[in-house]
């Protein structure tokens, strides 16, 4: 088949996904981009931006026979500006996907910003406008759906024009898969200070806040940690800061990685990968690193509810620490790394890219001839 994908904002897990997906497809692909900054903007400008790049994709690969665009790009608008270009006959035709890497309504709130509903809007118009939406976890599509329907329920009018039984009859999940990286070195650490690991961005929705506040908690009850910080890094600094301020000594790396072997190597190191994350859709950087060995703690609840262990997962602060407190012995971690490996070797990226493979071709099959 031939495949369109178009992606308003290429980097990060969008980038991965995709990346993922077309390297091991055994579909042909196109792929209109634009970069990834300003998502604010990017979902605002994105479909005039990406009218003339497909119309160029389509002259040198041919008619698509679906199109799978992200949730960062407003849909219907990109189909009303099409709709007056005659280069894009072809497109009432063709069936368009559209894959949540996340959604709007359920984003945690920026310090300080005003609750604007214009992206989940858009967001949910998207839907509305797709053949068929699929989701990267089982708590994105719900509260994709709780909160459409709450959002719908307060309109001031036209509360049945949106057929959100409809849309949520043609959503599934499938998740956006990782690359596994290489499993850890077994070697004993039997003596050494438990080795914490952070993966995320440095961003106010993953709560690097209350992560210095477990290390805290750690630090009080005499718990011996060293720490290895991965992750982009934020434009408000005063959280690693403090972080370097308080426990600097425990630091055994604090940079972005500079390549996929220097991030997997240090991926090896980590014996405990923490989230303290307001938000996680699905968590692609945690599961590498439990592939790679690391036990995870996490949040109770958000997609973690969906891999990870209900004994791992914590409500509060001092409950986290109580779990790392009880992964002290190596012997123990190599025995619960392995169950935690069973528990996401669905979500490696060869298996998923199979069943989005199959999915397509379901979805492309009503579309005929162009």
């Amino acid at each position: 088949m031939q495949v369109l994908a178009i992606e308003p904002y290429y980097g990060g897990s969008h980038q991965a996904f995709l990346d993922g997906v077309i390297a091991g497809s055994r579909h042909r692909w196109s792929l209109a981009t634009l970069p990834a900054r300003h998502w604010k903007w990017r979902m605002r400008s994105a479909p005039v931006q990406l009218c003339p790049l497909v119309a160029d994709l389509v002259q040198s690969h041919g008619v698509p026979e679906v199109v799978l665009a992200s949730d960062m790009l407003d849909l219907p608008t990109w189909l009303g500006l099409a709709s007056r270009d005659a280069r894009f006959r072809w497109l009432g035709d063709v069936p368009v996907v559209t894959y949540f890497h996340e959604n709007q309504w359920a984003y945690p709130q920026a310090p300080d910003a005003r609750t604007d509903h214009h992206f989940g809007f858009t967001n949910l118009l998207t839907a509305a406008a797709s053949d068929a939406c699929w989701f990267n976890s089982e708590f994105n599509r719900r509260t994709f759906f709780e909160l459409s329907r709450d959002f719908i329920s307060r309109m001031p009018d036209a509360r049945q024009t949106i057929d959100l039984k409809g849309i949520e009859q043609a959503s599934r999940v499938i998740a956006p898969g990782f690359r596994p990286p290489k499993i850890r070195d077994t070697a004993s650490r039997d003596d050494a200070p438990i080795r914490l690991g952070w993966v995320g961005r440095f961003e106010h929705d993953k709560r690097p806040d209350r992560f210095l506040a477990l290390l805290d908690c750690l630090t009080a009850q005499a718990v011996r940690f060293e720490l290895i910080l991965l992750g982009k890094r934020g434009r408000r600094r005063e959280v690693i800061d403090e972080i370097r301020a308080r426990h600097g000594a425990s630091i055994q790396f604090d940079d972005y990685a500079e390549s996929r072997d220097a991030y997997e190597a240090r991926l090896g190191q980590i014996d405990v990968v923490v989230s303290t994350a307001e938000h996680e859709f699905f968590g692609i950087a945690i599961c590498e690193a439990i592939w790679a060995g690391a036990i995870p703690v996490t949040p109770d609840g958000l997609s973690y509810v969906e891999y990870v262990p209900e004994s791992l997962r914590y409500r509060a602060i001092e409950q986290a620490a109580e779990i790392i407190k009880g992964l002290q012995t190596p012997a123990d971690r190599e025995r619960l790394s392995e169950r935690c490996r069973r528990r996401i070797a669905d979500y490696r990226i060869d298996r998923v890219v199979r069943a989005i493979d199959s999915a397509l071709e379901t979805v492309g099959s009503r579309s005929g001839d162009v």
